[in-house]
């Protein structure tokens, strides 16, 4: 099987739950990094300079077999399914992994539309107040959903949930967003657990070893 992800060269969650997920398997597949002018042509045309089709002109994609996948949901749940991230035969734990996928998409649809629908009129100064009235009362939400659940607070528990949480809230965190605090994850007990977990794992050292630029801020979690 011939597996490729399509993305830009930034560990933004979207395309790294599916990278991190394969490489945990330890599954061969080839991952592609394009130039944001690469990207921008392919908007146009669906096509990357290499050929590689974009079926919504969006990335991430995940390429199998010459089939270009799209949207990150799905595209977890494949690489999830081939590395053992996400279940085969347990339909509740299915669904409540899809539900934080879906929060952690709701989240990110937020923002992007706040950035290109709002700030068309204000500055940035206002992005704070729209943290803290919009993006942090769903983050509360989520740490509600964490709390009265044991699954994600088992310390030997890891699926695809678990890595995304991780990276949305580092990209949150991180300072990359201009506006948006730093010290907030400390809040969220559950979430700043979950995320500890996981940026302490081998298989993720070696991966942001691997992959991260030395100065990259991963994320704010204490």
């Amino acid at each position: 099987m011939s597996l490729k992800i399509i993305y830009v060269n930034t560990p933004f969650w979207r395309a790294e739950v599916s990278r991190i997920s394969l490489f945990y398997g330890s599954i061969d597949y080839e991952d592609i990094r394009i130039s944001r002018e690469d990207f921008l042509s392919a908007k146009i045309n669906g096509f990357t300079k290499s050929g590689h089709y974009l079926p919504l002109r969006q990335i991430p994609v995940l390429i199998i077999n010459n089939y270009s996948l799209t949207q990150t949901g799905a595209m977890s749940r494949y690489c999830g399914k081939l590395s053992g991230l996400y279940p085969k035969n347990d339909e509740l734990l299915a669904a409540k992994i899809d539900q934080i996928i879906d929060i952690c998409t709701d989240m990110t649809v937020l923002f992007s539309n706040y950035r290109k629908n709002v700030e068309t009129i204000i500055k940035h100064n206002k992005r704070k107040e729209f943290f803290d009235n919009i993006i942090m009362k769903k983050m509360k939400l989520l740490e509600n959903i964490l709390l009265n659940d044991s699954t994600f607070k088992d310390p030997k528990a890891l699926s695809i949930a678990e890595i995304a949480i991780w990276r949305i809230f580092g990209w949150f965190s991180s300072g990359l967003i201009e506006g948006f605090p730093t010290n907030f994850v400390k809040e969220l007990k559950t979430i700043q657990m979950i995320c500890l977990k996981v940026e302490n794992l081998d298989f993720i050292k070696k991966w942001i070893s691997k992959t991260y630029h030395p100065d990259y801020v991963r994320g704010n979690y204490t």
